[in-house]
């Protein structure tokens, strides 16, 4: 397996090794919930165009 390191967010000097209980989220994941979060800390933006859109 190749080194993903870069994929999250972990100091250099640290290796992280139990992922059993938890795991250190994701560049990708971490983005996308920090969007979501911002989204929701202001929900009258757009919120009928959200509301309506199918799916």
């Amino acid at each position: 397996m190749q080194n993903q390191r870069h994929k999250f967010r972990l100091p250099e000097e640290v290796t992280y090794l139990n992922i059993a209980y938890m795991s250190p989220l994701l560049r990708e994941v971490e983005e996308v919930g920090l969007k979501s979060l911002s989204k929701k800390a202001l929900p009258l933006r757009d919120w009928a165009r959200r509301f309506f859109q199918a799916g």
